[in-house]
């Protein structure tokens, strides 16, 4: 069950593009950063994670990729954080400008690598732990839409509560740099290659196929013209025009894809 203000600022978040907020670095605990780099930040009563802080080359547009799958999550009701681009003024010369900043919804946040270890938990706790995680298993469609190859990462899925309202709780997906058109793996007709995610075990054990096929239904009726708009308001600077013509062509043809991969691949 998720607050009905976290609906509500999902909502802005996808409608808007660009946070004007004046954000800075957070006080609270940080948060080891990943290849791209980043850090915590603050604004008025928001917190977020700002990345990336690495340069990236045009063929790597990390914050674009990020929005645009952070958009496409919110149509399809799945489980990615909300995001916008942010652009950072006067950083240091070898940190990147073109930004996004990934909301920070829950007080409490867990990464999934202490599932790693499952197999040691009770059998009863193992068996909570794989249908609450079942939930969210159309996901996975998602994933195959956008070409994730990073899921089997110890960080890019975190457990979020709010210990003072134990009602509300979700488990959401990170890290969607190095997906879509990542360093031009989709020229030609290479965005009709469809691969098997390497995800981990916990989450493999988990996944109810059933709903996998929904998501993979909802993205075939996901319109061209939404994935399209998603894509083309993203500024020339943060993904350049060519590369947007590749991410959308690749969206496009792939809805079709996903559902018929998932009834014969898992």
């Amino acid at each position: 069950m998720l607050p009905e203000k976290f609906d509500t600022i999902r909502r802005q978040w996808r409608s808007e593009l660009f946070s004007t907020e004046p954000w800075i670095p957070s006080a609270d605990p940080p948060i080891k950063p990943g290849e791209a780099g980043g850090y915590r930040v603050k604004s008025g009563g928001l917190v977020a994670y700002l990345k990336p802080t690495n340069l990236c080359p045009e063929d790597h547009p990390r914050a674009a990729n990020e929005k645009i799958v952070s958009d496409l999550a919110f149509e399809l009701s799945m489980s990615v954080p909300p995001m916008l681009l942010y652009r950072r003024t006067a950083p240091p010369p070898t940190e990147e400008t073109r930004c996004c900043v990934s909301l920070i919804l829950y007080p409490s946040v867990y990464e999934w690598e202490f599932l790693w270890n499952m197999a040691t938990f009770p059998e009863s706790v193992q068996q909570i732990i794989r249908t609450m995680i079942s939930r969210y298993s159309s996901t996975l469609a998602l994933d195959l839409l956008i070409h994730q190859t990073d899921r089997n990462n110890q960080r890019n899925g975190v457990f979020c509560t709010d210990p003072g309202n134990p009602t509300y709780g979700e488990l959401l997906f990170l890290d969607h740099s190095n997906t879509l058109n990542f360093q031009n793996r989709w020229n030609g007709d290479a965005w009709k290659r469809m691969e098997m995610i390497n995800i981990p075990a916990t989450f493999r054990g988990s996944i109810d196929k059933a709903r996998v096929i929904e998501g993979a239904k909802q993205i075939e009726s996901l319109p061209d013209a939404t994935i399209r708009a998603i894509i083309d308001r993203i500024p020339d600077d943060f993904m350049s025009r060519a590369h947007k013509e590749r991410v959308a062509m690749g969206l496009i043809g792939r809805k079709s894809l996903v559902r018929p991969f998932v009834e014969s691949s898992l």
